[in-house]
């Protein structure tokens, strides 16, 4: 008896962890609590590693958070914006792409351009 309970503590701590440790799941789960504040998401972009733009952009965009997108734009931190794969495998929504474009209208209209 003891040794079931044991085996089935063990089973079910490990299809707990598994659940939890999946880091694309943590930051699908990271992207969404920050897209539900958009003003936060906008304020934590200076504070974003590089590595979560990607994600989160594509978040944003799924989620048709134009505001975010059109600042995540702005504060892009690689020199290249694959706009194309936003327009492949789904209907492309014009409000959320014209706000990508917005923000690439403003980072072209400031005077200090990113190398």
């Amino acid at each position: 008896m003891e040794r079931r309970r044991l085996r089935g503590s063990i089973q079910s701590r490990y299809i707990s962890m598994s659940v939890w440790t999946d880091p694309r799941r943590l930051v699908e789960l990271a992207g969404q609590s920050l897209l539900k504040d958009e003003a936060l998401a906008i304020a934590a972009l200076e504070l974003l590693p590089r590595e979560l733009f990607p994600p989160l952009f594509m978040a944003a965009f799924d989620g048709r958070h134009s505001q975010t997108l059109k600042a995540m734009v702005q504060t892009w931190p690689f020199t290249c914006l694959p706009l194309g794969v936003l327009m492949k495998g789904q209907q492309l929504h014009l409000e959320t792409f014209k706000a990508v474009l917005d923000g690439l209208d403003v980072l072209l209209a400031q005077e200090v351009r990113p190398r």
